[in-house]
Order: structure tokens, then C-alpha cells, then sequence
């Protein structure tokens, strides 16, 4: 019997679905938006709509991000994210006996990997059967690497929780580091510097509007206006940030990263370290399109970055990849592994 087959990137900013056969059919925040408490809470809106919701809501609904530092932190609302998921996947037709390919970072505990299978498995799908991926071999295969026969791959993922780094040899992850840092950093710094700085109060979404204009790798010069309350008066008004004030508040953070990857080509055999040297490190993730990061990780490596303009998409193209080619499938699904002592 065939089986319906889905990739699913459940990532941090974002949940994309791949469909056999159809491609990406599915983009939506990860975002849940619950009214109640215990037993009584219930889902008002989820996804594009529930980020919408998002700094508006009284006090009665919360709007959560049950995404956190690449690992899930609330398994109530994971579940409920993807059973509104699964209604738009299959409309009122209950979706049952599907495969799901589930992309997971390498670089977290076993436990927390299994939380994800957990989140399909235990929602309204009734799966057939769910596998898991590491996430740096789902972005190898969605950025049409070699991944089989490939000795060297260096892929930095930077999404919008945190930063994968990892290194790729022969179908295998030799070495895969998980850093803390990712777009969402940027913009707590912003609304903590403008609050202290410029006695004003702003949003993540003003936070946010700031970051795609000023925030940069490298020093830039312009400025962006944004709405927010004024601490003093108490009154709503304008701020005009300049890039400037910006860039020193992320510039370690980017150093953090360029340490990183040095650090992860230090710790990588010479041989596979050779053809990384000769191909490039390749840069994905829906927050690596921020300007000059390419650049910089080039002038502190001094190795040639590769981007691409698909950079989001990249690991659930690789899950499609899978979704279409099963038997290639079964080398990269990681097993499931009991998490009592």
C-alpha cells in the first residue's frame, strides 16, 4: 500500500511542509495563540494569524513560541500548532497511515529529538511511520550536495533561535555545534538598548523592522524610524535609530560565530578539511541573509562563502529530497531511542 509522504521543518521562526509529488505546500509561523489555563486552555489562532495577534492581545490570550534554542518548550502547543497544520494539509479528512520525515538538530539530546516525533505522532495524524533527520543533512541535500560521496561539506545554518554549525564527510556528520544565537538575539538587544537608551518601549515586530534595516556584519550608515511609547511621558511617539548604535551591540555576536567556525575547521581532520577548503562553507537559514555576514565569516576563515537565495528553504527541500527518494531515505533516518533509564 502506498503512503502519503510529508517533510516537516519544524523551525523556530517558521513551520514549511514538503508533500510528495506537490513540493512545499505548507509556510507558517510558529506561533500559538491560547485562551484558559491547565485543562481549560484551547487554541484561538495559530500561525500567520496567531503572529498577527501578536503585542495586541489582553490579557486573557497568551501568544506563545513553543520554539526555543532549537528544541521544543511547549509540547501542548507544539501539538495544537500542528494539528491547525494538519487540517490544511487534509482539510476535514482525517490525514492517517502517512509517512513524516522530521528535520532535528544534530547537536541536541536524545530526549529532546524524540519531543518532535512526539509532536505528529501523538496529534491527530496517525502516522504510519515518522523518522527523523539531522538537520545538516537535510540542508546538504537541499542544497544539491553530494552528500554520499562528498569528503568534505561545511554547512552554517543560522536561523532565528540559533546557529548550526556543521561539517559533513561521506554521508556523516563528523562534527555539528548548536550555538545559542540566531535573528531573535538581534532583536532583544535592539528593544533592551532603545528602552535603556532612548527611554522608549518598542515591540518585537518594531524590534524586528529594525534588525532588516540596520543590522549588519560589517558597519553600515542608515538610519530607520520606528512607532513605540515614550517611558517618560507615556505617551506613544517616534524614535529614529541610527545604524551606528546598532552594529556594536551585534558585532560580538557575529564574532562569536566566525570563532566558531574557525574553531569547528580547527577540530576537522586535514583531509576533509582540504576539499571544504576547496569548495567553500555553505551559508543557509532564514536569518543568514542579514548583510556582511558572508563577508566577514570569509575575512576571518579565508575561505570562500557560498549563499543562496533559497536559504530558508533549504532543509525542507532536503526532507523533499528524502519524502521522493525512500531507499536513500532509510540511510539518514535516525533511530528512535528509548529515553527511560
Amino acid at each position: 500500500m502506498a503512503h502519503k509522504t510529508y517533510g516537516i521543518d519544524f523551525g523556530t521562526g517558521t513551520v514549511k511542509v514538503y508533500k510528495k509529488s506537490d513540493g512545499i505546500i505548507l509556510n507558517e509561523r510558529t506561533v500559538v495563540a491560547t485562551v484558559g489555563k491547565g485543562p481549560q486552555q484551547r487554541p484561538v489562532a495559530i500561525g500567520d494569524k496567531a503572529y498577527e495577534m501578536f503585542e495586541k492581545v489582553p490579557p486573557n490570550i497568551k501568544v506563545s513560541f513553543p520554539l526555543e534554542n532549537g528544541v521544543i518548550s511547549h509540547m501542548g502547543d507544539m501539538i495544537s500548532l500542528w494539528n491547525f497544520m494538519l487540517e490544511k494539509l487534509s482539510g476535514k479528512r482525517k490525514l492517517k497511515n502517512a509517512d513524516f520525515y522530521i528535520a532535528v538538530p544534530a547537536d541536541i539530546r536524545e530526549v529532546d529529538k524524540n519531543a518532535y516525533s512526539r509532536v505528529v505522532s501523538e496529534g491527530e495524524s496517525k502516522p504510519h511511520k515518522v523518522f527523523l533527520i539531522h538537520k545538516p543533512i537535510a540542508d546538504a541535500l537541499g542544497l544539491n550536495l553530494d552528500v554520499e560521496n562528498s569528503r568534505g561539506i561545511m554547512i552554517v545554518n543560522v536561523g532565528a533561535d540559533t546557529t548550526e554549525i556543521s561539517v559533513l564527510s561521506l554521508g556523516g556528520i563528523v562534527v555539528s555545534k548548536l550555538l545559542p544565537y540566531g535573528g531573535n538575539y538581534f532583536d532583544e538587544q535592539i528593544i533592551n538598548y532603545i528602552r535603556k537608551e532612548h527611554n522608549f518601549v518598542i515591540g518585537r515586530k518594531s524590534a524586528e523592522q529594525i534588525k532588516k534595516s540596520l543590522v549588519s556584519a560589517v558597519p553600515v550608515d542608515e538610519k530607520v524610524t520606528v512607532v513605540g511609547r515614550n517611558v517618560v511621558k507615556g505617551l506613544p511617539g517616534e524614535v529614529t535609530v541610527a545604524s551606528s548604535e546598532i552594529f556594536p551591540l551585534v558585532q560580538g555576536v557575529f564574532m562569536t560565530i566566525s570563532a566558531a567556525v574557525r574553531s569547528m575547521l580547527e577540530r576537522t581532520p586535514p583531509e576533509i578539511a582540504s576539499e571544504i577548503a576547496e569548495k567553500g562553507i555553505y551559508l543557509t537559514g532564514g536569518s543568514s541573509w542579514i548583510r556582511g555576514m558572508d563577508q566577514l565569516v570569509a575575512n576571518e576563515t579565508r575561505y570562500r562563502i557560498n549563499t543562496t537565495k533559497h536559504a530558508q528553504r533549504t532543509v525542507v527541500s532536503g526532507l523533499g529530497y528524502l519524502a521522493e527518494h525512500p531507499k536513500t531515505a532509510a540511510r539518514y533516518s535516525i533511530p528512535l531511542k528509548s529515553t527511560k533509564d
